[in-house]
């Protein structure tokens, strides 16, 4: 990374200040999207494999999209962000708490939460390495690391990110995905054991979860239909060897050992 940490810091701050009204008007307004952000909210805590009642935390929560599914598994959790403005531009009625805090020095003590929640939030930061260690420090031992987040496995993904982020001006141009052979050996040696690694996300990731970006569905009557056919045809890809490794984002369960 060649910007500073504390000016990357405050440039995502201040790009992130338009992105709230994008993402509450455009990306999760649409019936067809909230389709597929109500799966993709509900495969993250299936993921997580916890009871209810348990204290989560929701890291880099945003706008709250994560929010229903939370309160409707009966977590008691809170959201953090880095970004006011974000948190500002709620579009979840829900009873869930926020905070405005930096990811990497959280304002809670050590081994507060059962799992940590991190859904498209982590790739922002510009310390990875101290992301990690800082939801290590907060969960309690045994506690899960649950995260969804962008995937540079494939070099399709790569050069497409590439050019994406740096032709919006909503993405950072040094943001990156993850790569599993990067990330996992960091996790491991950080103290988490990875119980579950696998790609998430081909065609209704594409047309269904970023009507902003790519709103073709919009005007096709029947979308929500199509989304879920589109959804079913993910599953059986996310399944298939041949094709996996390209799925355009990486979830992953992670003990804290």
């Amino acid at each position: 990374m060649t910007t500073s940490s504390h000016e990357y810091l405050r440039q995502q701050i201040e790009m992130h200040k338009g992105l709230s009204t994008v993402y509450a008007e455009k990306r999760y307004k649409p019936a067809y999207s909230r389709v597929f952000q109500t799966m993709w909210n509900s495969a993250i805590c299936d993921l997580a494999g916890i009871p209810g009642n348990s204290r989560v935390l929701d890291y880099g929560c945003g706008t709250g999209i994560l929010f229903p599914e939370l309160e409707k598994r009966d977590y008691r959790a809170i959201g953090i962000d880095l970004s006011m403005a974000m948190l500002q531009g709620r579009t979840e009625p829900t009873s869930v708490t926020s905070i405005c805090a930096d990811g990497t020095n959280t304002p809670f003590a050590d081994g507060q939460f059962d799992a940590v929640f991190c859904r498209g939030s982590i790739h922002h930061l510009p310390d990875i390495r101290k992301a990690f260690a800082e939801i290590h420090r907060v969960l309690k031992t045994g506690g899960v690391l649950v995260f969804s987040e962008p995937s540079n496995d494939s070099i399709l993904n790569r050069l497409a990110r590439k050019v994406m982020y740096r032709a919006s001006r909503e993405f950072h141009e040094e943001d990156e995905g993850f790569r599993r052979r990067e990330i996992t050996p960091l996790l491991e040696e950080l103290g988490f054991t990875i119980e579950v690694s696998r790609g998430f996300g081909f065609m209704a990731y594409t047309f269904a979860g970023f009507p902003d970006k790519l709103p073709l569905l919009k005007y096709v009557p029947g979308n929500c239909t199509i989304t879920r056919w589109l959804m079913k045809l993910d599953a059986v890809l996310e399944h298939s060897p041949l094709v996996a490794d390209m799925a355009l984002h990486w979830q992953l369960r992670g003990r804290k050992r």
